[in-house]
């Protein structure tokens, strides 16, 4: 590696490396893994589609709000693949490589660039190696692969970072308005994409008034700004383009004040204000977020974020980092380790105010790729350090020593990552119902056998996005106002259709929304499972005759009430009620309340119980039946002779069908008589 072409062919080769090895992790089984559709993946594909049709927006105010490049960048990927899992996955996967590449593109500028002209080989070998470490540790991370293969915005943010931070020190290496430009670019990029990277231009600020003021002040910097003018003005520029990118943005902002906010205040620390113990609960997130990057078995226990409680860092890695973040500390009058310090603070630093969840990936993701070059760091220095105190040893030896270090040094995390992404959370049972897999089950089968009558699905979210986005491809602005006649959603956990047998229905259960035991027997329900048991297909023909005995609105008529007594080695009772409908109410969304009560023999109540309606207004038929049910404590050695119920819509008083008292009918008691 002495000649200036040898060095020019290692850089290449670097570079060669980790793009093969950032692609291998993040591109490799992405059409398996992750299984299904998670739901916040979903919700961004609903809204790509809302730029299909002619609604694009740079801020979508749906789930608390969100940066709007990202759903732009869906919808060209649904125009060339079309909306698939694996359509709504790549674009993220493809950030990542890119991420790792301009990690090492910001190492080459950090260490290479910076080289003396007549660095020898030792010092050329350790520049090398800490640029090839800083992208390899970020191809290699689980952290990193586990969000580059998830379809939402938050890996975009770590790429937007990575490309600014290189553009950067490219533009203080060359000094040309160029470079400057360019990350001012990236850096108004970045903020179309996730909340977090509203943090980056403070972060470069800071940076670079700090050098600006240190250097003016005339503290002992290595090397200190020289050319004030020129350095100014590339600040600038810098922020000059980066506004003017970030302008439409900014407008929307300005034109809807509280979307700016919005979403950190959800989960701010400071949403009852200042406080000591506010203070406690910030310094306990910050203490959480911090030490889930060293500590096994202390990362973020969210599964669609992590193996839970897995540590961003190895063991080893841990080590290294640490070594390389004391370095940093030793050096910090070099801006190189400076920048690389205060970049891991103030990114950070979102996950010390954000307290709901602690600790939390998402949340730091700023920190990528910069916090990957301290363990490359403590490598470069540890190898050194080592190697030159084997002396004893000849040239050869002691250069095998190294290189040999070095490569276990990132095989052996390399083999941990695959082994624990690969091997064990990707299988995991928990995995396939974290991420919803018994939606996009249910949407596979039915891809494969289209429905010839009513279709009814029960899951454990009304109107299910992961299901929703890929089997009636509706933007979010059609979400709930839009009606499938042919479509009924569910929750086989509270309620069953009991469509009529000459429908030909279709009914689909996920495994996250099965019903209780009890009530297959009672209804006669059967259920095959499809797809090795995550989904199921359902058949009952049980239907009632008859009229309903009394109405409690236009669409709403109760058939009949029943209680079913305990089996004797149990204490509850249930009561099910069995109810006709005259079509759907669209604009009530939100789920009924059932309130059902048993009566004594002077007609009180002596046990009352609430539970959510498991159909939905907007899911009732013309003419169509559904049965629900409520677990009941059954009061031991007292006479029932009755019950009783009532229905309220969600925020309204009960209904009041002819007759009731309070909305509350009565009735005798009447056995399941099936």
């Amino acid at each position: 590696m002495e000649t200036a072409r040898t060095r020019r062919r290692w850089i290449w080769i670097g570079f060669v490396i980790v793009l093969v090895v950032a692609a291998f992790f993040r591109l490799w089984q992405l059409h398996s893994i992750p299984p299904g559709l998670f739901g916040d993946e979903a919700a961004d594909a609903l809204d790509a589609l809302d730029v299909l049709a002619g609604r694009g927006q740079v801020f979508f105010p749906g789930n608390f709000g969100r940066e709007g490049l990202h759903m732009w960048i869906l919808a060209g990927m649904f125009r060339l693949m079309g909306l698939t899992p694996y359509a709504i996955r790549l674009p993220s996967a493809i950030a990542g490589v890119v991420t790792a590449l301009a990690a090492y593109w910001l190492g080459y500028e950090l260490f290479i660039a910076r080289l003396p002209d007549k660095a020898d080989a030792r010092a050329w070998r350790a520049a090398w190696l800490m640029t090839l470490g800083a992208g390899l540790f970020t191809a290699v991370s689980y952290w990193h692969i586990h969000f580059s293969r998830f379809g939402i915005r938050g890996v975009f943010t770590t790429m937007m970072a990575a490309l600014t931070m290189a553009a950067l020190w490219r533009a203080l290496n060359r000094d040309h308005w160029g470079w400057w430009a360019l990350a001012g670019l990236f850096m108004g990029i970045g903020a179309h994409f996730y909340t977090a990277s509203r943090f980056i231009p403070l972060f470069v600020g800071l940076f670079l008034g700090g050098w600006l003021a240190l250097s003016w002040l005339h503290v002992r910097l290595q090397p200190p700004v020289t050319n004030f003018r020129r350095f100014i003005l590339g600040s600038i520029i810098l922020f000059a383009v980066s506004a003017v990118v970030f302008a439409p943005l900014g407008y929307y902002f300005l034109t809807h004040p509280g979307s700016f906010t919005q979403r950190a205040g959800e989960v701010s620390a400071f949403q009852d204000g200042f406080s000591l113990a506010t203070l406690k609960v910030i310094s306990r997130a910050a203490l959480l977020n911090l030490v889930q990057f060293i500590a096994p078995g202390r990362g973020d226990m969210a599964r669609f974020y992590n193996l839970p409680g897995r540590a961003v860092f190895t063991p080893l890695t841990a080590l290294l980092a640490l070594l390389g973040a004391g370095i940093s500390l030793k050096r910090w009058r070099n801006p190189v380790y400076s920048f690389l310090l205060l970049w891991f603070i103030i990114m950070a630093s979102p996950s010390f105010l954000a307290v709901d969840r602690a600790p939390t990936l998402p949340r730091v993701l700023g920190v990528i790729p910069g916090v990957f070059f301290f363990p490359a760091i403590g490598l470069a220095a540890g190898l050194d350090w080592l190697t030159a105190r084997l002396a004893s040893l000849s040239p050869k030896t002691r250069q095998a020593l190294f290189w040999g270090l070095a490569a276990a040094a990132f095989l052996l995390p390399a083999a941990i990552t695959y082994r624990d992404y690969f091997h064990i959370w990707g299988p995991a049972p928990e995995t396939a119902d974290a991420f919803e897999v018994d939606m996009t089950t249910v949407w596979r089968w039915l891809e494969a056998h289209p429905p010839d009558g009513p279709l009814y699905i029960s899951a454990d979210i009304y109107k299910h996005p992961s299901f929703y986005v890929l089997y009636e491809q509706i933007p979010t602005t059609e979400y709930f106002t839009r009606i499938d006649p042919q479509l009924h959603w569910f929750d086989a956990r509270r309620a069953w259709p009991l469509p009529h047998p000459d429908s030909h229905p279709t009914i689909l259960v996920g495994d996250s929304a099965l019903p209780p035991a009890f009530t297959q027997g009672l209804l006669g329900i059967e259920l095959t499972p499809i797809d090795g048991g995550v989904a199921f297909l359902a058949t009952t023909d049980l239907y009632v005759e008859g009229e309903p005995v009394v109405w409690f609105s236009e669409a709403l008529g109760l058939m009949g009430q029943y209680v079913l007594p305990p089996a004797a080695d149990e204490s509850e009772g249930v009561i099910l009620q069995v109810w006709r409908t005259r079509g759907p109410l669209i604009e009530e969304v939100a789920p009924y309340q059932i309130q059902s009560a048993l009566l004594g023999p002077d007609g009180g109540q002596i046990v009352q119980v609430s539970d959510e309606m498991g159909m939905r207004p907007p899911e009732w038929e013309r003419e169509g039946e559904f049965v629900t049910w409520q677990r009941v404590p059954w009061p031991e050695g007292m006479q029932i002779t009755g019950s009783a119920l009532r229905v309220v819509p969600h925020n309204q008083s009960p209904l009041q069908p002819e007759g009731s008292l309070d909305g509350w009918v009565q009735s005798p008691w009447v056995a399941w008589p099936h």
